[in-house]
């Protein structure tokens, strides 16, 4: 009988990928992309409501999709920039020994590291993978300024744990995207 592999193909893509420090192109564009959704979702009301009232004013009409254009790409444009530059975290970190219950999987984990101090991801950019009490796990992430974004992770004691290790190619960007904090 096969045992169950507990890392996804897409976790090792986004491992292979994370331990060169890069950031995947979905991980990318997820993160860049995110003030879309509460603009877009905005956007039909503001139509509807205000869309026949300014139709009547062509030149306001132009400016008012300008500047809706200008409110929807501006931030994107930043957080590209932000991101394209962020430097990758690499740590072994722990479960704790009250895992997180199954159904409360939408809510990034809380683990701690070898000291004890525990770390909150506040995102979760890497696909759902159930934690073992007491287990270690690979874990790359990105420090930011609305908190801890969850990469990828992977058990300490996979078979294939080595593979996922930080390279060189992580050192030296990380030590260039940080400014050698």
């Amino acid at each position: 009988m096969q045992k169950l592999d507990t890392v996804s193909p897409e976790m090792r893509r986004r491992l292979l990928t994370n331990r060169n420090g890069r950031l995947t192109a979905d991980q990318w564009l997820d993160l860049v992309t995110e003030p879309l959704v509460g603009l877009l979702l905005l956007l039909p009301p503001l139509i509807l409501i205000f869309g026949p009232r300014i139709a009547i004013f062509k030149l306001a009409f132009w400016m008012v999709i300008l500047a809706a254009l200008a409110a929807m790409f501006v931030p994107v444009i930043f957080r590209a920039r932000r991101y394209a530059r962020a430097p990758l975290h690499f740590d072994t970190l722990y479960a704790g020994a009250r895992a997180a219950p199954l159904w409360r999987f939408w809510r990034p984990p809380a683990l701690r590291t070898a000291s004890g101090e525990e770390m909150r991801f506040s995102r979760r950019l890497a696909p759902y993978t159930p934690l073992r009490r007491d287990c270690a796990y690979h874990v790359y992430y990105l420090k930011d300024s609305e908190g801890l974004t969850l990469l990828s992770i992977a058990p300490a004691d996979h078979p294939d744990a080595r593979l996922w290790q930080p390279t060189e190619a992580f050192a030296a960007r990380f030590e260039r995207r940080s400014g050698g904090r």
